[in-house]
């Protein structure tokens, strides 16, 4: 009974990960955002930056909710591990959505910060939030000392430019199980953290992976390691 319990929570954290609110907030704006290759994007420069950021927070709230609750029952730290890892599939692969979904890392940042948060490590997660500081640091540099450039393009998240977000965003999360393991944090919430790492690289390495290979000249090699690194086929 007790297993079924577990299970039951694990499969309710996925869902909750599935549930698109991004769609659902454009769509009650008149908005059908189901077609953009970046949701959040779509949700910044055609619903309203404000609503952009609340759907951000929504995604990471994703990965906070089931971690939290399972800390709170006082349930196996394997179940909130878990559980976070579901939530971050459930982003990735939404049962709602034919199973295309989002990257993962809004939803991974809320299932990890709250691993570090609840299990009592929050170094954890500021050593971790260095690296893709750094990188959007640097994205944004480029683009507001290039004169004439709108707030918008300034704000736009494609282009070389951006080349050091997601090299930032994969060293961080990549910290996490290896400082979680230094600080002597338990076993089953490094595995957590290795678990959303893991994750997020084969999400990153297989989207429109397919789609991606007829039309992108590079060899198959290197477009997984700009995948891996860049979160793009080609750079």
């Amino acid at each position: 009974m007790t297993l079924l319990l577990y299970a039951a929570i694990i499969v309710t954290s996925y869902v909750l990960g599935s549930v698109p609110f991004m769609i659902l907030i454009a769509r009650a704006k008149g908005i059908d955002i189901t077609r953009e290759p970046d949701l959040h994007q779509a949700m910044w420069f055609k619903v309203g930056r404000a609503w952009g950021i609340t759907g951000a927070l929504l995604d990471v709230l994703k990965g906070i909710v089931p971690v939290l609750l399972c800390y709170l029952l006082g349930l196996p730290p394997l179940v909130s591990s878990l559980s976070g890892i579901a939530a971050v599939c459930g982003q990735m692969w939404p049962v709602f959505r034919k199973f295309k979904g989002e990257r993962g890392n809004t939803t991974g940042l809320g299932a990890a910060g709250t691993l570090s948060f609840a299990y009592g490590q929050p170094l954890v997660l500021w050593i971790a939030l260095v690296p893709p500081l750094i990188g959007f640091a640097i994205r944004t540099f480029h683009r507001w000392k290039t004169s004439g450039n709108t707030l918008n393009e300034r704000l736009r998240f494609g282009g070389p430019p951006s080349l050091a977000l997601p090299l930032g965003v994969i060293i961080g999360f990549g910290s996490t199980p290896v400082t979680s393991a230094l600080f002597g944090l338990a076993p089953e919430i490094t595995l957590g953290f290795a678990g959303i790492v893991l994750v997020i690289i084969i999400r990153r390495l297989t989207v429109e992976f397919t789609e991606d290979r007829k039309s992108c000249k590079a060899p198959w090699w290197s477009m997984l390691f700009n995948r891996l690194l860049f979160d793009r086929s080609e750079i």
